[in-house]
């Protein structure tokens, strides 16, 4: 009886320790943050000038960046699960659920972009373009709390704190070009530049 007890014991021990690895394990995939970052960033920095007169295409011709962008990110989205599949860490418990939160955000993100085109084009209007950028980064700052709650970081907690007040931020700025200047701004600074952080704490056979 007493080295069933015993078993138990080692058995639940193992268990602890096993969860609190995968809390210590580092969180992967900074790269397709800095990616994203960059990629979506550009794009509204295009619309933004587009707007503005200071390229020599219009809003609409502009709005095609959005696509390339997409473009590239679909490709180097599938390059980095290529390289990151079965590397250190990533099976561990924190990198399942911030995986699992940043998919779910992905494809919303998708399906509200392609509602927000049928709702411009059912209304011939540009209105419900204006809830984009707020939408995303709202997106943001729920995957990165999930990250924070996981990972039990501070300077996470900081980046999705800073999300939910980008998300302000983008609903007073709607309807004016500076929406798109301040999208591309808070993009390089709560997706690119936490990308990079990540990276830095992965193991080094990832970067």
């Amino acid at each position: 009886m007493t080295d069933q007890i015993q078993s138990l014991r080692d058995d639940l021990d193992y268990m602890k320790a096993l969860a609190r690895d995968g809390r210590q394990a580092p969180i992967l995939g900074g790269v397709m943050l800095l990616v994203a970052g960059i990629d979506f960033a550009a794009a509204s920095f295009v619309q933004y000038a587009a707007i503005k007169g200071l390229i020599g295409i219009g809003p609409n011709l502009a709005s095609l960046a959005w696509l390339v962008a997409m473009a590239i990110f679909g490709v180097a989205l599938i390059l980095t699960k290529r390289r990151t599949a079965g590397q250190p860490g990533a099976a561990a418990v924190t990198n399942r659920a911030v995986q699992a939160v940043w998919m779910g955000s992905g494809w919303a993100i998708f399906a509200v972009a392609l509602a927000i085109v049928a709702m411009s084009l059912r209304m011939n209007s540009a209105v419900p373009t204006m809830f984009f950028a707020p939408f995303i980064l709202a997106v943001y700052g729920i995957s990165w709390t999930v990250a924070a709650v996981m990972s039990r970081k501070t300077w996470i907690w900081v980046v999705a704190l800073s999300c939910y007040a980008g998300t302000v931020a983008m609903g007073l700025l709607a309807g004016t070009a500076e929406q798109m200047l301040a999208y591309g701004v808070a993009l390089l600074l709560l997706a690119a530049a936490p990308g990079v952080v990540l990276m830095r704490g992965e193991p080094s056979d990832l970067v």
